[in-house]
């Protein structure tokens, strides 16, 4: 009977584990100081999230979520572009931007991408649905990301993803708030107030040292629809594919989707864009680190009795990804520590001396492990074995 009973009670910890390991999706509604109406706001994360507590992650903005598609395609494709491998793969939270439609407000989606016109109301400002674009910055510079910070573990990095005006909206916050760290582009509108966008586009410059990484694409909307809206692309792409133009921190991929009109182009460009976004944000901004260092205290906790463990990661501190370089201290059997002064972003693994053997860990996804900023100044991570003893090295 004692026997039935440890097993019934494994069988309803597996069943209660898997069940956590499930992406979740949340709606919230954010009351805001810069709207008469709340912003309505999905929130999305990913499998493990709950399990995984020392893992911080990126945060994707994604705007029109109010078309739920055009959010939920953002997460769903992420999990087909990924690589096996883990270093080259990661999770990431999702948030999708609602754009409202209130008649009674005269407030709509278009409210909330344009900005007040420059050169009279003509074109998409002839009726009285634009300017709202000032507030949803505000709103999200200082409502929406410090909610998530404080919510929920993000690493300080972000992405926005737009299409059409919301691709507008988020290159016109590049220039005005440099609002994101990284930007997906599909399908701009170059054209409005007379190519002020574009302008404005061919005179920014990035005055940061950080890595940002730079996505636009276009349909066949530069030859099927207006000779104006070619003219603006043409002249952005001429300008964009010039590396010349930007210094060597920032990538840009310019892509074009003859094939594809304005609506269809979303799936093909966003799976384009993922997929080279994840092959660049797991390689080149692990090699940037700011020039100031903070303390941070890195424990590892688990069933290791004798063994010698080291941490290695993306700077001298971190013995520059040498597996055998940085011991950490034995405090007692179960635990290793390590106080250092480190350059943030701080990208590190714990290894037993060399690649084959790598810390799996109970609360954190496989990769590299990162501090991010000053505030995660002490970590603890839980051992569940190494790799050469769960893989047989691979």
């Amino acid at each position: 009977m004692k026997t039935l009973f440890l097993l019934l009670l494994s069988l309803f910890a597996a069943i209660g584990a898997s069940a956590q390991q499930v992406a979740q999706i949340k709606e919230i509604f954010l009351k805001s100081k810069y709207f008469d109406h709340e912003r309505q706001v999905l929130i999305y994360t990913p499998v493990g999230y709950n399990e995984f507590t020392a893992t911080y992650y990126d945060v994707i903005y994604v705007f029109d979520a109010q078309n739920r598609s055009q959010f939920d395609l953002v997460h769903a494709i992420r999990n087909y572009v990924c690589s096996s491998d883990p270093d080259e793969s990661k999770s990431f939270i999702v948030v999708g931007i609602c754009s409202p439609n209130y008649p009674e407000l005269n407030y709509y989606r278009n409210t909330d991408y344009l900005p007040m016109p420059l050169h009279g109301n003509n074109g998409l400002f002839a009726g009285p649905y634009h300017g709202g674009s000032p507030k949803l910055k505000q709103f999200i510079k200082n409502e929406l990301m410090p909610y998530m910070v404080s919510h929920y573990r993000t690493s300080g990095r972000s992405i926005g993803i737009g299409h059409s005006l919301s691709a507008s909206f988020i290159l016109d916050a590049m220039v005005t708030d440099h609002l994101f760290d990284d930007y997906i582009a599909i399908s701009p509108n170059l054209e409005y107030d007379e190519y002020r966008l574009a302008n404005d586009l061919r005179n920014y410059r990035f005055d940061t040292e950080k890595p940002h990484f730079i996505y636009i694409s276009m349909a066949n909307e530069a030859r099927t629809w207006r000779e104006s809206w070619q003219k603006a692309w043409e002249t952005t792409q001429t300008y964009f594919m010039n590396k010349d133009n930007f210094p060597e921190n920032i990538t840009v991929s310019v892509k074009n989707f003859p094939e594809c009109d304005h609506t269809s182009t979303y799936l093909y460009s966003l799976t384009e864009a993922l997929k080279e976004y994840l092959g660049w944000c797991t390689s080149v901004p692990i090699n940037y680190t700011s020039s100031d260092t903070y303390p941070v205290h890195i424990e590892l906790r688990g069933h290791m009795a004798s063994n010698t463990v080291y941490v290695t990661g993306n700077q001298d501190a971190l013995g520059n990804w040498n597996p055998q370089s940085i011991k950490m201290n034995a405090v007692n059997d179960s635990t290793r520590a390590i106080d250092l002064n480190l350059h943030l972003p701080a990208y590190f693994k714990f290894t037993r001396g060399n690649w084959n053997s790598q810390a799996i860990l109970e609360n954190a996804e496989q990769g590299n492990l990162i501090i991010s900023t000053p505030e995660q100044n002490k970590r603890t991570y839980i051992l569940y074995g190494w790799t050469d003893e769960q893989y047989g090295g691979q």
